[in-house]
Formats: C-alpha cells, structure tokens, sequence
C-alpha cells in the first residue's frame, strides 16, 4: 500500500515529504480497516477451526516456520558461519539434544557465544556501536487520527490488499490457537482474534501501518519454558526499547546471527509438531500443501530482490522481457502458485487429503470453494478481484481448474455409491500419533473380540452338531437294543 501511494501521490505533487507523509496516513487508514475486518471475522473463528482439519490449518504455519523462519534465518547464518554454526550447534543441542549449560539458559549462551565470534571477526564493530548510540532519544508516541480518517477514502484502491491482509492474519491467529491447542493450551479462538482487532485498531490510531496478530510458534516457546509471563516480560522489554530508540545500540552489540538459530528452532519445531499430528498416509497432502509458502517466498524474495537490484541500476529494469528469458521454471507459475500462498496451503491440503481418503464429497465441497476464492483473487492471484476483468490474470483457470475437479469428485462419488469403488478410509484423520496409536490399539482389540465371538459361536455350532450326532447314535443304540430283546 505505502509504496503504490507513495509513487501516485509524486506524479500529482513532487513534494517528496508530503507524499511520504501521505502514503504513511493511507497506510494507517489501511491497517485501521483491517482492525475493523478482524473483529467481524472474529465471531466466525470458531466455526472455521472446527470445520477444517488440524492437518490442513497448520499447513501453512509449517510452511511460514519452515521457510520464512527456519530457511530465512539459516541463509544468514550460512553468510557468516564462524559466528553463526556454533550458537546454532548450542542451540539445537540444548533444546533437541536436552544438554544443559548449567544454570545459564541456552538461548543466552548462544547469544554470547556468537556475540564474542562477531566481535572476533568484526562482523561488530565499534563504528555502529558510536553510530546507533547517536538515535538514543525520547520518541513520543503520536495520535494522527484526524489525519488518517481525511485520508480515509485514499484506502479505495487498496481495499484488496487490505482485505486479503486481514484475511492472512485471521487464518494465522486460528491456526496460532490449533496449534497452542495441540501443544496442550487451549485459547478461545473468537477472544484470541477480537484481541487482534482491538491491537490492530488500537496501532492505527497511534499511527502504525502494523498490525497485532499472534505470534507462530506457541509448542516452541513452551518447550523452551516460557509460561503466562512470556507476552507481558515482552510488552515491558520492548515498550522502552521502542520510545528510547534502544534498540540499534543493542543490535549493534551483540551479533544478530547468534540469535538466528532460536528463530531457526521456532520453525523447525512447527513443523514437527504437524508432523506429529498427521497420519502417515497424509505426508502427502502436507508436503504439496506447503508448497505455495515455498512459491510466495521464492517470488517475494528472490525475484522480488533482484528486480529492485536492476531498478536500483542505471538503464536497467526487471521488465517483462527479462522474465520472459527467465529459464528452469516458469515464472507466471511461481507468481499464480505462490498467490494467496496461506489460504491455499489450506485448500491444497483439505482437498488431497479428502482425495486419499476417498471422501468425494467433501472434497467436491472444498473444491468449489477454492473455485470462488480464486475467482475473487483470494489465492492463484497477487490481486484481489473479480479476475476476468483484469487483462494478464489467468485467476478464472484456477476456477475452471478447481470445477473440473469437482465434476471428477461427483462421478467418483457415484461410482463408490455403486459399489464399484472402495469405501471412504475408515481411520481418523485428526489425531495426534499417540491418539492414533490407542485408536489403533483399540480398533484391534474390537478385531480381535469380534474373531473371538465368531471363532465362540464357530466351536458352539460344532459342539451342538457332535451333541446331535451323538444324540442320534444314542438313539440308535436303544432301538438296536430293543429289537434284539423282541428277536
């Protein structure tokens, strides 16, 4: 929103601090609305986490922890890896590994270990120390709202990025609460998504385009011993950090990259914990579902990074041409695949997982609903609309795409009604492994009573067949008997 704004407003005016400001209030009025949309959703929250699968919601958390946490962490530590490989060894010894450093906790020897390698290899210097310590002042909050609602109906053009920003934090927070859930937590889900509207309008008021969500990684921090007091230890660091402008002076001391590695075990541990949810014959499903994260941050970083690399050089610019000439994978594809990238890790997982289950018409349901969010832009787009309309989307395949399926579902779900297909799977598809280890238990037992009780009935039917027979035998015995008497 800040940089479409910020451009529009200098090819009308080329007063470039009017136009920063500008774009700032339209950003604030964008994240205000998104406040308003989060507290609406709020009262469906609930719903939602209960009618999709566990597996499903936390697809796409494993995605972000794998990728923009755990793979976008490490290619820092990978850039300097005599600072950052020992506290990432300390760390996953400590948490993984269960060593202990005395009484220190893990994350703090990292944080030294790495800190005295930075300053070993001058990645720290003194120079940034002097130059950071130059922004310690008091920074007064700010109260822009007349400024921001004049600038209210500026938002129009950027209505569907706001709108699918609140969508993205609203599914993020329901699958924060799965996940706490599994971790054995359980948060209301409407009280967890109201408090992020409240935050949310709260920031815009005092003039911030960022809005509150919680935060991934609930079973992580639990597991490094954080309890009630970890948000509010939180609230009272970061408050004089921010007003004091602290914050560059601590950066500069102590090495970033030592840090790294606790964001790198937050995204690996999400992941596990899905993975200790998900029924084996689902790694599919999880694995394809993940996929439009890896696409989104292939776009966003990596091509996004290169072309503001060309725009920054003179003459030369990331036109359409060049990524016509862009070769090993097709960038419309990485651009669809990766559109709406959390919300579609959402459906891809549902509908495979109802695919291996054989449950046609459950996947016929989620396939028509991915059919009309891709026609409004929702996800396979980087625009929110009615995709037709617009001259290069191709928004409206995805909703042939996504109809065709559900045309295949229906016949699929004839021909098992028929009895020429197999039944839908039998086994549970949300259950933690040791749930699904008694299940499993239990079904076996219930095996094992049923052959029982046939193998029982099987003898009782044998044994009243030989009484029978020998009932008859008796009873030719006596007429024997008595006809020998008459003879």
């Amino acid at each position: 929103i800040l940089y479409p704004a910020y451009y529009s407003c200098l090819q009308e005016n080329p007063d470039i601090q009017k136009c920063r400001e500008l774009a700032w209030y339209v950003g604030i009025a964008g994240n205000f609305i998104t406040g308003v949309i989060l507290l609406v959703l709020s009262l469906f929250g609930e719903f939602i986490r209960n009618k999709i699968p566990g597996v499903a919601l936390l697809s796409s958390l494993s995605g972000v922890g794998l990728i923009y946490l755990a793979l976008g962490k490490f290619l820092d530590i990978a850039a300097v890896p005599i600072v950052g490989y020992l506290p990432f060894a300390i760390v996953i010894t400590g948490y993984f590994g269960k060593v202990k450093y005395g009484p220190i906790p893990v994350g703090i020897v990292a944080m030294l270990a790495g800190t005295a390698l930075g300053w070993a290899t001058s990645v720290n210097t003194g120079e940034n120390v002097r130059n950071a310590a130059k922004l310690v002042q008091w920074y007064p909050p700010v109260f822009p709202v007349g400024n921001m609602f004049q600038n209210m109906a500026k938002i129009s053009p950027y209505i569907s990025t706001t709108i699918s920003t609140a969508v993205s934090i609203a599914v993020g927070t329901i699958q924060c609460v799965e996940s706490a859930r599994r971790a054995g937590d359980f948060y209301p889900t409407r009280e967890s998504m109201f408090a992020d509207g409240v935050g949310t309008l709260i920031s815009g008021l005092f003039g911030s385009i960022f809005g509150m969500t919680a935060y991934i990684g609930h079973p992580a921090y639990k597991r490094m011993g954080a309890k009630q007091g970890y948000s509010l230890v939180n609230a009272l660091i970061f408050v004089p950090l921010c007003f004091l402008g602290l914050t560059a002076p601590i950066l500069s001391v102590i090495a970033v990259v030592s840090i790294n590695p606790l964001i790198v075990f937050v995204g690996v541990i999400i992941c596990a914990n899905t993975l200790e949810i998900t029924p084996v014959r689902h790694y599919p499903a999880l694995l394809i579902g993940i996929l439009p994260v890896v696409a989104e941050w292939g776009q966003g970083t990596i091509v996004s990074g290169i072309s503001s690399a060309y725009q920054s050089v003179a003459n030369q610019s990331f036109t359409n041409e060049i990524k016509a000439g862009i070769t090993g994978y097709d960038y419309n594809g990485l651009v669809n695949f990766g559109g709406g990238a959390l919300l579609q890790c959402i459906f891809l997982t549902v509908i495979m997982m109802y695919m291996i289950d054989r449950k046609w018409l459950s996947a016929v349901l989620w396939c028509v609903l991915a059919a009309v969010f891709a026609f409004f832009g929702l996800i396979n787009s980087s625009a929110v609309g009615v995709l037709y309309r617009e001259k290069e989307d191709t928004g409206w395949k995805f909703t042939t795409a996504f109809g065709m399926l559900a045309v295949l579902f229906l016949l699929f779900e004839f021909l098992q009604r028929k009895a020429w297909m197999e039944k839908p799977e039998s086994e549970p598809d949300d259950l933690s492994s040791p749930e699904w280890t008694e299940w499993k238990k239990l079904q076996e037992q219930q095996n094992a009573t049923v052959v029982n009780n046939d193998q029982h009935i099987e003898l009782k039917e044998i044994m009243q067949s030989n009484l029978s027979s020998s009932l008859v035998d008796s009873s030719a015995v006596k007429q024997d008997d008595v006809l020998h008497t008459v003879f």
